[in-house]
């Protein structure tokens, strides 16, 4: 049988790809190398508590299509309080009250900064653009870019970031990733199907996997830009060189969490009573503490900190995690400890990385992804979705770039 689409990857832009297509009446096959859908936006219930692995919010939740998605499953979300309700530490106690309004300040002194910039200026890194500020609003800024975007702020270009939309975020306490999994329900989903060649042939395209080869109209691949430049999927012909030039513009964050399950000691902490190590070996580190009154502490590092922790493997990062955290609690943690989980995407050969940033500079990168230059051969994912939605880095954005592929295939197949 040949398929209209056959769909590389079953996360967020696989799903959406997937049902647009069958809304136009086309068949469709999605191959996924995980044993799993979802991708990035996954819901980790090996500890016997729940947890987002992956993505966990519902940005910009005014304007997102995954609200109105959850409402159709029954699945229930909720308005989150926002970033800064984390009581910052540092040298072995928390920051002085007048420290943490300056802190609390220091986010929106660097905005109000980039407002007075010229609209002509070159690109810079968000490090840069926060050069001539105060320390505060400079850690401020080093510290949203590791745990908000997985990155050190020197690599991240300020263009890109203020591509990008805003609006109140919603949690789901089920997990964002249960919610990803539901919309997929009887999608035609190949699982263990890892592809390895997509070789362009006349009017279509053979994909080689594990399983066989399929047959395919057009193919729409969702994979991530890690996987991508890690060569894990040949392309013949080879990507064309415009292609090739914006994955050298882009690279992948290392957003990592830790999740630590305990026996119910809470060490006299409530719910929410979340905490952010400022002065964290390598960068800061916030631990969300009883998440929807659960027995669970959610550690969260990125960049270069991520990666470090990540190279340490599971049980050492959850040493140094569990370590961390009693610096804070004034305990030793580890004797009420019962599992830990490593959620290392920056290790994972699935995907290579967290979120896909650009680099100062490259601006135009997310835009040149979306045309490969090879008739019936899509990129999509959420690196492509600040090419033309401002939603790049979300699973929101990912499923928009599904959709718009879909769409323009269908549009080139007519």
């Amino acid at each position: 049988m040949t398929y209209d689409f056959v769909i590389i990857g079953a996360g967020a832009a696989g799903i959406a790809a997937a049902r647009t297509a069958r809304a136009y009446g086309k068949t469709a096959l999605v191959l996924e190398a995980r044993q799993r859908v979802g991708g990035r936006a996954f819901t980790d219930a090996s500890l016997g508590i729940p947890y987002d692995a992956g993505a966990a919010y519902i940005h910009f939740s005014d304007r997102n299509p995954w609200v109105r998605e959850a409402r159709r499953l029954g699945i229930e979300t909720r308005l989150w309080r926002g970033w800064t309700h984390h009581e910052p530490w540092s040298g072995g106690a928390p920051i002085s009250p007048e420290d943490r309004e300056r802190r609390m300040d220091g986010y929106g002194r660097f905005w109000e900064h980039i407002e007075t910039l010229d609209d002509d200026i070159p690109d810079m890194s968000l490090e840069a653009a926060a050069a001539g500020l105060d320390p505060w609003s400079r850690g401020t800024v080093s510290n949203f870019a590791r745990l908000g975007l997985g990155e050190e702020p020197s690599r991240l270009s300020l263009y890109d970031y203020l591509g990008e939309w805003d609006g109140p975020d919603r949690i789901v306490p089920d997990g964002y990733g249960t919610l990803v999994a539901a919309a997929a329900h009887d999608l035609p989903i190949q699982l263990g199907a890892t592809v390895k060649r997509i070789t362009a042939r006349g009017q279509g395209f053979a994909v080689e996997t594990g399983q066989g080869t399929v047959q395919a109209r057009a193919v729409i691949v969702t994979v991530s830009i890690g996987v991508l430049k890690a060569g894990h999927i040949a392309f013949e012909p080879g990507l064309p060189l415009p292609i090739l030039r914006a994955l050298d513009g882009m690279a992948m964050g290392a957003l990592t969490k830790v999740a630590m399950a305990f026996d119910g000691e809470r060490f006299g902490l409530q719910p929410g009573d979340d905490k952010i190590l400022l002065d964290a070996p390598g960068g800061s580190m916030t631990f969300e503490v009883w998440p929807y009154d659960r027995n669970i502490v959610l550690a969260v590092t990125g960049g270069d900190a991520g990666r470090a922790l990540c190279a340490q493997g599971e049980q050492g990062a959850i040493e140094t995690a569990a370590t961390l955290f009693s610096s804070i609690v004034g305990q030793d943690v580890r004797r009420h400890l019962v599992g830990g989980r490593l959620a290392g995407w920056w290790t994972d050969p699935y995907s290579e990385g967290g979120y896909a940033y650009v680099t100062p500079g490259a601006s135009d990168a997310r835009a040149a992804l979306m045309e490969t230059g090879i008739e019936g051969l899509y990129l999509a994912g959420e690196a492509t979705a600040g090419g033309r939605f401002g939603a790049c880095m979300t699973v929101a954005g990912a499923s928009y770039a599904g959709w718009d592929a879909v769409k323009r295939a269908v549009a080139a197949m007519r």
